[in-house]
């Protein structure tokens, strides 16, 4: 904001003020002093909201990075996969009301008015009036009348061959079925995030290992050239040496690539606006289930979905099954009707059963029976079917956590050797007594060394991850979810 002052001639103000004490009357505020006040009373709002919009945005700058934690508490009620999940579960909500709203009395109010000459609705509309009379009585020659007709109808099934209950059984599994598939879709995006987390962990670790590695060959480079200016090292060991550090600086830009496509995965997955977003560091520290030696995945809401829906689809094969039987409702109307014509009005009612009976259609029923237990054997053998994968799914989180836990025990020391190895190779190096492939080598060495560690750290969290979903069980502990 640029602050403009109105400009004052030096001694006006003074000359102002004296003047008028000499003359005695009530000093007027100066000019300036009623400018610096109007531009007070414009620019302090101004400024007032200047400073507000200036902390916030400091504030959102300064915001913490986002922890694990947060990302699945996030992720559960914010991604679009658990907002359709929900979705679902209203709509299968909305079917059962529907099937329960079948077995309710309906009612309907009709209303109509018509005019016409047509003797069996002129002689009609006469009755239901109570106008009939001698100018009706030449039926050839009839004239034409109108009608207002307001009725009422209610009608309620007594009967319909186990149908109705049927249908809302089936529809009652298949709320069950939408929520054990939206608890599923959960805790699918819990083990997505943590994996998308550590993901972001693991192309830190290597931006960490390429930035360790253009530093050293760097160094490598500086004392190459220090010995070759003293005339200890040929040419092209420096030429080596600097072809080492573009690749390095080469892997630095893929790492830092990866990081940021990491980073823009999660954010995508948490569902997030575009701005600022990062993860912290370090992610707590979650135990692995002990796995037992039998696949047991009896938690897993996916079985649990596929079994309503199992239920679900007995259930309408028993609807189907109703139309090999009859069906029987009541109903009932009251009517009123008015007409100008004759200058007569009337009420009447009608109530009654309805049997219906299809004793053929064409094997209609036959081929809905027919698809309905198709629909049955299928939700059976899908049932088969994700035992086998879940019980694949669980051995293969445990053989993947095995791995990575050996892996961690291998990588710790393969590090610990390649950073003596480096020291040991520099040494030599500058002592002239190793060379300049060894010394490159052993750099190289080192930092596939540190990549494998921090591969197998982030491996070995995810491993866990997949484990606890395989068995499904909660990515965060209770006592971390409610920290």
């Amino acid at each position: 904001m640029k602050l403009r002052l109105f400009p004052v001639r030096p001694g006006t103000a003074d000359r102002s003020f004296r003047a008028s004490a000499a003359t005695g009357h009530t000093p007027n505020p100066p000019r300036f002093a009623n400018r610096a006040r109007r531009f007070a009373a414009a620019a302090l709002p101004r400024l007032a909201l200047g400073t507000v919009l200036l902390v916030l945005a400091a504030a959102r700058a300064g915001e913490a990075p986002w922890t694990l934690e947060q990302c699945v508490r996030h992720a559960l009620t914010n991604s679009p996969d658990a907002v359709l999940a929900e979705q679902r579960v209203r709509a299968a909500r909305a079917v059962l009301q529907q099937a329960q709203a079948q077995a309710w009395p309906t009612l309907q109010f009709q209303s109509g008015y018509l005019r016409t000459d047509n003797p069996m609705f002129v002689l009609g509309s006469a009755l239901n009036q109570q106008a009939f009379g001698p100018a009706l009585s030449d039926f050839n020659h009839l004239p034409d009348v109108d009608n207002w007709n307001v009725k009422g109808l209610a009608s309620v099934p007594l009967y319909t061959g186990g149908a109705l209950t049927a249908g809302r059984r089936a529809a009652r599994s298949g709320v069950q079925a939408s929520a054990a598939q939206a608890e599923a879709v959960r805790q699918a995006l819990a083990f997505e995030t943590v994996r998308a987390f550590h993901t972001i962990q693991k192309t830190r670790a290597f931006v960490r290992a390429a930035e360790a590695a253009v530093a050293s060959f760097e160094q490598h480079l500086a004392l190459a050239q220090k010995r070759f200016d003293a005339g200890t090292l040929l040419r092209a060991d420096v030429l080596d040496v600097e072809v080492r550090l573009a690749q390095a600086r080469e892997d630095l830009a893929r790492a830092r690539n990866a990081r940021a496509l990491a980073l823009q995965g999660l954010r995508t997955l948490l569902g997030l606006e575009p701005g600022e977003f990062d993860v912290a560091e370090t992610a707590p520290e979650v135990p692995a289930p002990a796995a037992p030696e039998a696949a047991d995945f009896s938690a897993r809401p996916e079985l649990a979905s596929v079994r309503h829906q199992i239920a679900a689809a007995e259930a309408q094969t028993r609807v189907a099954r109703s139309g090999y039987l009859p069906r029987l409702a009541a109903f009932g109307s009251v009517d009123y009707d008015r007409g100008w014509k004759l200058e007569g009005e009337g009420t009447s009612y009608t109530a009654g059963l309805l049997l219906q009976w299809n004793l053929f259609d064409g094997r209609l029923t036959r081929g809905k029976v027919a698809e309905a237990r198709a629909q049955l054997d299928m939700a059976r053998e899908q049932e088969r079917k994700l035992k086998l994968g879940l019980g694949f799914e669980v051995e293969q989180a445990r053989l993947n956590l095995r791995e990575a836990n050996e892996r961690l025990a291998v990588t710790a020391r393969a590090i610990a050797q390649a950073e003596e190895s480096v020291k040991l190779t520099r040494d030599r190096f500058e002592q002239g007594l190793a060379l300049t492939i060894q010394l490159l080598d052993a750099e190289t060495a080192l930092t596939l060394a540190r990549v494998r560690r921090a591969e197998a750290e982030a491996d070995q969290r995810i491993a866990i991850a997949a484990l606890r979903r395989a068995l499904g069980l909660d990515q965060l502990p209770a006592e971390l979810a409610t920290r």
